[in-house]
């Protein structure tokens, strides 16, 4: 049987106004963390996890739930930050016009911050694949103003390699100066049932027994979006009223290939 390769996606918040999804205990307390420090002033954060743990829904939680009277939240994946596109991304985000030379940019764009009422926090995400100069960039802008403490808050959320990134000399100063850091490493055994049903339903959930759950939790190592994933298709290689049985889903647990 051809192995299967997933594609992990990070499950989706709901709308607001509508029951959220189930957030695990590590997303939990990362979260409370963050929202901790925000209004202590600026600072520099780190957040990293496997793919599937809820990076970046982590942070839109953050951005949701800050006071947008008092905060001001920009958030970016890597695909926008080279080193002068960063620069020119928030030039964009705060209105200012086109200036001829970069180094005129960082002036404009921390001229800006130093006197906006609200506090920025900068977002980003996939900070893993950045270059060495893109994250150099961050702190620059973030200090342009040398008789003043940080202009905003970054948070740099990526892939656990992150780490060993920032131990390059050159990140250095960058790293020495994350006051913040959390990890997100996934589901412990005893949120797996509740995350289910949650995400999949009372009723849907009610057909995979424990032993199965407990199955599909060890093959994708606590994982929110594979246990997600590999719990729908347990459910779809069975009858729709029958419950799921260990023996008829070994065949698909183990074919899954994870990377």
């Amino acid at each position: 049987m051809k192995k299967r390769r997933t594609t992990m996606s990070t499950p989706r918040l709901a709308p607001a106004g509508k029951k959220r999804s189930a957030i695990y205990s590590d997303f939990e307390e990362a979260k409370a963390r963050i929202l901790k420090a925000i209004p202590q002033g600026p600072f520099y954060g780190l957040v990293t996890g496997p793919s599937g743990t809820g990076k970046t829904s982590l942070l839109r939680e953050v951005a949701a739930s800050c006071d947008r009277h008092r905060f001001q939240t920009y958030y970016l994946a890597h695909s926008q930050a080279s080193s002068s596109g960063l620069g020119r991304f928030l030039a964009d985000a705060l209105h200012l016009g086109p200036r001829r030379f970069h180094t005129e940019t960082l002036r404009s764009v921390g001229q800006t911050l130093r006197d906006l009422p609200l506090r920025l926090l900068l977002l980003i995400d996939e900070a893993n694949l950045l270059a060495e100069e893109t994250l150099q960039e961050v702190r620059l802008l973030a200090e342009s103003e040398l008789d003043s403490p940080p202009l905003f808050t970054v948070l740099l959320a990526g892939l656990p390699e992150l780490k060993a990134k920032l131990e390059a000399p050159a990140l250095f100063p960058l790293k020495r100066r994350l006051s913040l850091r959390v990890e997100l490493n996934g589901l412990k055994k005893d949120e797996v049932a509740p995350f289910l049903a949650l995400r999949l339903g009372e009723p849907v959930c009610g057909r995979l027994p424990e032993e199965v759950v407990m199955a599909i939790f060890e093959r994708a190592r606590g994982i929110p979006a594979l246990v997600e994933s590999l719990a729908r298709l347990c459910l779809e290689n069975g009858s729709e009223k029958e419950a799921v049985t260990l023996a008829s889903v070994t065949e698909v647990l183990e074919s899954w290939e994870v990377a």
